[in-house]
């Protein structure tokens, strides 16, 4: 019976362990950078995600302004998956507080495609409506 236990509390650790850990590792798939299919988009053009050394992802986004496009910094990015067991995380969240709006994004990767959606919500009684926008990003290959 006490080997038993053993065993059983043994087990218990290492799946613990296991879906605990993978909640730390970055997925893979977000990292790099994303530009936007619609090269005449009035909102987001570009997206760059890094990995830091705690193993964090973070995205910085680039709006059109002219004549460069407008650096927002960067935010953290929360990942997800579908379920409590999935590491293969596919979505993720990042919010940005400007001060006069606050834009929550949502992101969804497959097959080296990003779809983004922005929500934003005006705080600085302008008068302005809140919008949500949805684009899709490309993988911006490195050229030599």
């Amino acid at each position: 019976m006490l080997k038993r236990s053993l065993k059983i509390i043994a087990a218990t650790g290492i799946l613990t362990t296991a879906l605990i850990s993978p909640a730390l590792a970055v997925p893979a798939d977000f990292i790099g950078t994303w530009v936007n299919k619609d090269a005449n988009t009035p909102n987001i053009t570009r997206l760059v995600i890094t990995s830091g050394s705690d193993n964090k992802l973070k995205i910085q986004v680039f709006g059109k302004c002219h004549p460069s496009d407008c650096d927002w910094g960067t935010a953290p990015l929360l990942t997800y998956g579908i379920n409590v067991q999935d590491i293969n995380h596919k979505h993720a969240t990042a919010n940005y507080n400007k001060g006069f709006a606050n834009s929550f994004l949502t992101l969804g990767t497959a097959r080296q495609e990003v779809l983004l959606q922005g929500y934003t919500q005006f705080l600085d009684n302008s008068g302005r409506q809140n919008y949500y926008s949805r684009e899709y990003f490309h993988k911006q290959t490195r050229v030599r």
